[in-house]
């Protein structure tokens, strides 16, 4: 009798035919088969893909019971439910316009335009989408015209579903909405009793189970099997419950999502109170469209939005609560006052970067803080969201090459290593919190050619972009938020240029210029702490790796008051401040040398190409913390085609990250973004 046992720890095909045959060759019965070349060999195989196909099931069957390895959207969707998590439907592209209706008549009087109220939008690829408004909206005529002022429209069709209750055919309550494509958030709801009484009453979506009683008249959203959305009614408990008979309508918007993004042009699909000689201004372009949460969208969200607990106190919350309601986020950034610069107390500060465009208008803005965040943020705290700062580089990238090892042309190589470069800004860049590190992206240009590309050599500069106020006094803080390396004769700070008068008031076209400086002596001396008790001026050292530095104390009543440079010396790069002597102790100070801080000046060139100095000196360069001062200038235009002025700089790292509400990215429409030099060797 045989001792033998199947091994049933090993599932894969090949391992499972292995242990049967194995087992089979142990039993007296089968010693002298020949497995491979008989007919029971097909039945090992049949054997072996049943037990192969049964240990998968289970094995996805087990998958599927928790969240984080769930794979069918059904089995996701449900785990969500658990946690109260509905996952977020269809957004619909939103667009304001200023639409201004007029008439033959200055007699007052008031217009209102319908919800649903159809616009027909510009051509996009080829294709037109309706816009409708979601809610009426009533004005008061000016002159002969009614204006409608900041008039939200929104992509899409509304459509409107009649259900019959009954309770013993339908006891859960519960009726499918058939569209995938909703907008969840414009779902309306009306109730009409059997009862004899025609009048409907209006039921709202469930956002908070402790404002509900038995008597809310209130509805649950949830999705269902293959995507489609529910809606259920309470029990007389939790929310009023329904009446055997009654009639439920259902009204919502249902829309393409993503492909009427960017619509910009807009007409009218009928009249309005016969009246039809319209105006249509757009104030924004259509945005925010997106698609239903994703599978790995839902995983994320729904463990995220548990762990808030339904309130706004965390940074954590903030991101996860938010990404929820306002889907047209691509990349967001929350801090609180307390880590702001300067710090403001009491505040909490977003930055959000739409997926469409730079920034959000100051609309969305302010219906993102009263609809989605009052309702949960703490009383006492405010919340501000402030717009994207871009930080641009221009990368100067200098690449040695073997041609005989490479079939590509010098141009083709040189769009290669353009799409790396903008392959490595699209993953790692243009986003919050992001980082660019030059050695990693030098690996990436080599990659490009491995066989050929012998190295390369990056030189990053970084660019702040500004918009001026024209034709008055204004000063002008521009911060970098990365170190900045000081300016030589041949590497220094450019600028866009722009008008200014000089000071017999002609009109000089100027650019800032950075003051190149041969040496670097001790600019001042920082009274840190002022000390007590001295009774004489105490002796001041500096030491340092330059010389010739000295400098003296005031005294005022037993501190140190301030500290006098009297020789600044030269080729200092660091200085340490050292206080002795006086009668008194405990003061100490620092040194603030020339290295760390820059000037900027106007000039001009003249006829003889030679430079002319409008103003030596407005403003200052903070190098270790990168941030530019321009005080009291009068700019009367810009000669960039955008109106913008560009400071571009050296970096002082090849390390570049970004923090709070700064954005690190490459605008490929600007040809000097990126320049590579090719070098044959």
């Amino acid at each position: 009798m045989t001792t033998s046992r199947l091994q049933v720890t090993d599932l894969d095909f090949d391992t499972i035919k292995t242990n049967l045959r194995t087992f089979l060759q142990q039993q007296t019965e089968f010693q002298d088969y020949d497995f491979e070349g008989s007919g029971l060999s097909v039945l090992l195989d049949i054997l072996a893909y049943n037990t192969h196909y049964n240990a998968y099931y289970l094995n996805m069957v087990a998958n599927e019971a928790f969240l984080d390895t769930a794979i069918l959207r059904d089995s996701v969707v449900s785990h969500a439910k658990t946690l109260g998590y509905t996952p977020r439907s269809f957004s619909a592209p939103k667009a304001t316009i200023t639409l201004t209706v007029e008439t033959n008549s200055s007699n007052t009087g008031t217009l209102t335009i319908p919800k649903g109220f159809a616009f027909e939008s510009n051509l996009i690829d080829d294709v037109s989408y309706n816009f409708v408004t979601i809610e009426s909206t009533t004005v008061t005529k000016s002159n002969t015209q009614f204006v409608f002022e900041n008039l939200d429209i929104y992509e899409g069709f509304f459509v409107t579903y009649v259900f019959s209750y009954t309770k013993n055919s339908n006891p859960k309550s519960i009726f499918i909405l058939p569209d995938t494509n909703i907008v969840t958030s414009t779902i309306f709801v009306t109730v009409t009793d059997n009862t004899g009484n025609t009048a409907s009453e209006v039921y709202n979506q469930v956002t908070d189970i402790l404002d509900v009683d038995a008597s809310s008249r209130v509805f649950f959203l949830q999705e269902g099997k293959k995507g489609e959305y529910q809606i259920y009614f309470g029990n007389d408990v939790v929310g009023k419950a329904l009446v055997d008979g009654a009639t439920v309508t259902v009204n919502y918007l249902t829309t393409t999502g993503l492909a009427a993004n960017k619509a910009n042009g807009f007409v009218a699909r009928t009249s309005l109170d016969n009246l039809s000689n319209f105006t249509i201004v757009v104030d924004s372009v259509a945005g925010g469209g997106a698609l239903r949460e994703s599978v790995d969208e839902i995983k994320y969200s729904a463990a995220a939005q548990f762990s808030t607990q339904n309130r706004l106190v965390t940074i954590k919350d903030y991101e996860s609560y938010i990404q929820q309601n306002y889907p047209n986020i691509d990349s967001l950034s929350v801090w609180g006052g307390e880590d702001n610069i300067p710090p403001v107390y009491g505040k909490v500060f977003l930055s959000l970067k739409p997926k469409e465009y730079y920034f959000i208008s100051e609309t969305e803005k302010q219906k993102i803080i009263d609809e989605i965040i009052k309702p949960k943020s703490i009383v006492a705290v405010q919340t501000e969201i402030l717009d994207p700062e871009y930080l641009y580089l221009l990368l100067d990238t200098t690449v040695e090459y073997d041609p005989k090892k490479t079939t590509s042309s010098e141009d083709t190589l040189k769009q290669n290593i353009r799409t790396a470069i903008l392959s490595y800004r699209d993953t790692f860049l243009n986003k919050f919190a992001s980082k660019i590190v030059d050695s990693k992206l030098e690996t990436s240009i080599d990659a490009v050619d491995l066989n050929a590309i012998i190295g390369s050599d990056l030189t990053i500069r970084v660019q702040k972009r500004f918009e001026p106020v024209l034709n008055q006094l204004q000063s002008y803080i521009i911060n970098f938020n990365v170190p900045l390396h000081r300016g030589t004769i041949t590497n220094k700070l450019l600028s866009t240029e722009f008008d200014v008068l000089d000071s017999s008031g002609i009109r000089r076209t100027v650019v800032f210029d950075e003051v190149p400086q041969s040496f670097s002596g001790i600019s001042s001396i920082e009274v840190t702490n002022p000390g007590t008790g001295y009774t004489t001026a105490p002796t001041v050292t500096i030491t340092g790796d330059g010389t010739g530095a000295k400098a003296e104390a005031r005294i005022v009543n037993g501190t140190i008051q301030s500290i006098e440079i009297l020789n600044r010396g030269i080729d200092y790069t660091r200085a340490v401040v050292t206080i002795s002597g006086g009668g008194g102790y405990g003061a100490s100070a620092s040194a603030i040398i020339d290295a760390k801080i820059g000037t900027l000046r106007t000039i001009y060139y003249d006829t003889n190409a030679e430079r002319q100095i409008v103003d030596d000196n407005v403003g200052s360069i903070d190098y270790d913390n990168g941030i530019v001062s321009i005080s009291d200038i009068n700019i009367l235009s810009v000669s960039s085609f955008d109106s913008l002025i560009r400071l571009t700089v050296e970096s002082e790292k090849g390390i570049i990250e970004s923090n709070r509400n700064t954005i690190i990215t490459i605008d490929e429409e600007d040809s000097i973004s990126i320049v590579t030099n090719l070098i044959k060797v």
